[in-house]
């Protein structure tokens, strides 16, 4: 038989991941390229937030909570599968079809992402995710002052480089040619 507190357990597990299920998706497609892997990396993610649940005592925010729990999780699962497999998978969350070429913006922001080092990944991840300066430092670590500076070079390198990329191949809408 279960007790009410195994009950109120399951209530705010189903809760969190029919609240924060979709961002969650995302971030495996972005530390994931394989759908296998990425549904891996979620059941992952999903046993640490029922793992760590019971001990969730409300000092930061429930999103910030989930984030943090979900961020560690992909991190360590990317660096096993690297060590397992021997080389880095792809973060591209768009399975590409041979011998597409496709510029569309949002292959060409993961393609620039991909080329970051992996905390500049894991900032623009979560700022892409719509978290504030406040809540990635609470996620990462860092000070907020230095999320700031980083996130605003992030920005600007980002923006540097799909420029260039929009330059250097077929022009897109938006093209300053």
């Amino acid at each position: 038989m279960k007790s009410a507190r195994q009950d109120e357990l399951e209530v705010n597990f189903v809760r969190i991941f029919d609240a924060y299920g979709p961002a969650l998706r995302r971030l495996c497609g972005a530390y994931r390229r394989d759908l296998t892997e990425r549904q891996d990396l979620l059941q992952e993610i999903a046993l640490a937030v029922w793992t760590a649940l019971p001990h969730f005592r409300g000092q930061a925010s429930e999103r910030t909570w989930v984030y943090r729990i979900a961020h560690n999780v992909a991190i360590t699962f990317s660096a096993s599968q690297k060590r397992r497999n021997g080389f880095e998978q792809s973060l591209d969350p768009i399975a590409h079809d041979q011998g597409t070429k496709d510029n569309s913006p949002r292959l060409m922001l993961t393609e620039a992402i991909q080329r970051l080092k992996p905390i500049d990944q894991h900032l623009a991840l979560l700022y892409l995710e719509g978290l504030s300066g406040t809540e990635i430092s609470e996620i990462t670590g860092l000070s907020p002052g230095n999320i700031g500076v980083r996130l605003n070079r992030l920005k600007h390198r980002l923006a540097t480089g799909l420029d260039r990329k929009e330059t250097e191949g077929e022009p897109t809408s938006g093209s300053r040619r």
